[in-house]
């Protein structure tokens, strides 16, 4: 039998996650410092060597969740490790099809309006694409299950216990979380020269777009989460989304005209990714509402509010 929920208990651990979550990344900033570390590192695209404060800013948001999972139950629910869930192999069919068919819109039109410019051949000195992507596809599977585990395992399943009706509202608070996690990540390891492949922007107007597209893909990622019960077809999508826009980035394969890589670009936080990850995210929720969820303890705790306990 599936325990009832405890709206207060989930409430008060999403708060302690959520601080140990954004906290990590800072708190393995000052380690790094401490440690004489340089701080940007070429990090964000898995090409510089790692810091043990980056290790903290990884792992610490899975330990947090892991820890209050056993320590402060909830009820809310399992973490979503199972690989056992209906229609699986068309949840793992969205998860790898996604990204490269909202690319390949996003794409077709920055080329037909003149916006961007696509090359076949790489940089000289880079790998090809496929070369880059298996490379990066093979460094997302280690990691992503880690961020997938700490954001959607622990991260969704205790937004759907607080209390809200409907799963819109849980998912963008989880989504927020997982965005306030990244800041250390690309305002203090990241290079000047690296965020100028990800964004023609200033950083502060690049971070709006970026929480804007976190939680967008929050919303799609948390859903399948909520429809599955796992975690797994969420990994397999960041992994792809990963594998795809780093060697088209970094391999110089793809350029743009002045500021259009704010609507154009493949990056999450491009207006047309935002739009097209945000509309397939509403579609599993509103479409498909009526259909029961993998894991009833998530759904039915975010039909409405749960009596505190």
């Amino acid at each position: 039998m599936t325990p009832t929920p405890r709206t207060g208990r989930a409430r008060l651990n999403f708060l302690l996650f959520s601080i140990a979550a954004v906290g990590a990344g800072w708190l393995g900033l000052a380690l790094d410092r401490a440690a004489g570390e340089a701080g940007s590192n070429e990090v964000a695209f898995s090409s510089g060597e790692g810091t043990l404060g980056q290790l903290l800013f990884i792992l610490g948001p899975a330990v947090a969740g892991l820890l209050l999972f056993f320590l402060s139950r909830d009820g809310a629910g399992p973490l979503g490790l199972t690989l056992k869930f209906e229609h699986r192999t068309r949840w793992f069919a969205l998860a790898t099809a996604f990204y490269p068919l909202a690319t390949a819109v996003v794409l077709a039109g920055a080329l037909a309006v003149g916006a961007a410019s696509l090359s076949v051949a790489p940089d000289p000195g880079q790998p090809t694409f496929l070369a880059a992507f298996l490379a990066v596809f093979a460094v997302q599977l280690i990691k992503n299950p880690i961020e997938e585990f700490a954001f959607r395992g622990y991260g969704t399943r205790t937004a759907m216990a607080l209390g809200f009706r409907g799963r819109v509202v849980p998912h963008l608070l989880a989504g927020a979380v997982w965005a306030a996690w990244h800041l250390p990540l690309y305002l203090m390891w990241t290079s000047e020269a690296d965020m100028r492949l990800v964004t023609s922007l200033s950083a502060p107007v690049y971070l709006v777009l970026l929480f804007a597209g976190l939680m967008a893909a929050s919303l799609l990622y948390g859903e399948m989460r909520v429809r599955t019960g796992s975690i797994w077809p969420g990994v397999l999508m960041h992994s792809m989304s990963n594998a795809i826009v780093t060697p088209l980035l970094v391999g110089g394969h793809l350029g743009f005209e002045g500021h259009s890589d704010v609507v154009f670009s493949p990056v999450p936080s491009a207006v047309l990714m935002i739009v097209l990850t945000a509309a397939t995210g509403l579609f599993l929720v509103t479409r498909l509402s009526n259909r029961t969820a993998a894991t009833p303890d998530l759904a039915a705790t975010a039909a409405g509010p749960v009596r505190a306990r």
